[in-house]
């Protein structure tokens, strides 16, 4: 049975934040491989090895909240161009259950504002290197 989903993010100062009271979605974090093209003339089909692990790029999105120093306008509009690390724990963070955490490159931050709609932000970050995982799957 899972528990509650748990996405943690570096603030500006290093600090490892549990901001999951403010995040609506997290697009799926995952491992990609980059397929090599090995085919020969002598092959009869197109054949592959195994590459470089792709990048991986996620979204985040909540509800916009400009509390000093806790709220998400604040935490993630001062890491735009900085390498810090998200830990999302998507069935909690219960002994045994699955971890996933990397440094990002955060690249976006924005305010998103619509008639009859909440104030809300989308966070857009690259993957730096590849992905630690931890827990069963």
């Amino acid at each position: 049975m899972a528990g509650v989903s748990e996405v943690s993010i570096d603030n500006s100062a290093g600090t490892l934040l549990n901001m999951t009271s403010y995040i609506d979605t997290i697009s799926a974090l995952g491992r990609e491989i980059m397929p090599l093209e090995v085919t020969t003339f002598a092959d009869s089909a197109e054949r592959f090895i195994a590459g470089i692990e792709v990048s991986q790029e996620i979204t985040i999105e909540g509800p916009f909240d400009d509390a000093a120093t806790t709220g998400p306008d604040f935490v993630f509009s001062t890491l735009i161009g900085t390498i810090n690390t998200i830990r999302f724990a998507p069935a909690g963070t219960v002994s045994g259950r699955r971890q996933i955490t990397g440094e990002f490159l955060f690249t976006s931050y924005k305010v998103n504002a619509a008639v009859k709609e909440r104030l809300s932000y989308t966070l857009t970050a690259k993957l730096d290197s590849t992905l630690n995982a931890t827990g069963t799957f």
